[in-house]
Order: C-alpha cells, then sequence, then structure tokens
C-alpha cells in the first residue's frame, strides 16, 4: 500500500470519527432488584425538541442586549502602532460586558 492510499485512510478514519459527538452517545439505565438482581437497557441519547419561537424570541433578547450595550458603550475602531484593531470605549468597565 502506497503512502498516498495510507494518508487518504487516516483522513477517511479522521473523517469518519469526528461527526457529531452526539449521534455517539448512549445512556445506560440499570435498576436494582432483590428478586431479578440487575436490569440494565441502553438507549441513544436523543437531540433536543426544537421550538422555533423560542429560538426566535432568544436571538430578539440577544440583539437588544447587544444594541444596549453599544448604545451605553459607543464602541469605535482605532489601529494601533502595528496596524491592530483596537476598541475604545465611551466608559470604563465596557471591555468586560458592563452595559449600565
Amino acid at each position: 500500500m502506497s503512502d498516498n492510499m495510507k494518508i487518504l485512510y487516516a483522513i477517511a478514519t479522521l473523517t469518519l470519527l469526528s461527526t457529531s459527538a452526539q449521534a455517539w452517545q448512549i445512556v445506560t439505565r440499570c435498576t436494582h432488584s432483590i428478586y431479578f438482581g440487575s436490569v440494565c437497557t441502553k438507549s441513544f441519547l436523543d437531540d433536543p425538541v426544537r421550538n422555533p419561537a423560542q429560538e426566535l424570541e432568544d436571538e430578539k433578547a440577544r440583539r437588544a442586549s447587544i444594541e444596549k450595550w453599544e448604545a451605553f458603550c459607543k464602541p469605535k475602531r482605532t489601529y494601533d502602532n502595528e496596524g491592530v484593531v483596537r476598541l475604545v470605549y465611551a466608559r470604563k468597565g465596557c471591555e468586560f460586558g458592563r452595559s449600565e
């Protein structure tokens, strides 16, 4: 087997292993009884049910929080001596998330 094929197989294996971790999670539940001993069942962890209305409400709240912070802190972009973008705030503590 050539080196190129080995590399290709390694990449394919890593790609398959790096898929969604939640699909690989297994939940084990065990019950104990005096008469029957231990009984264990295994099942896959289900994805949580999505609620589009709640997601929309959360997004609106997040945007409102960002707008409140921007109105309070008034961030402005500046460039330092090496050309790196820096933010300058109108009030102290804004770099730590202060919004009031």
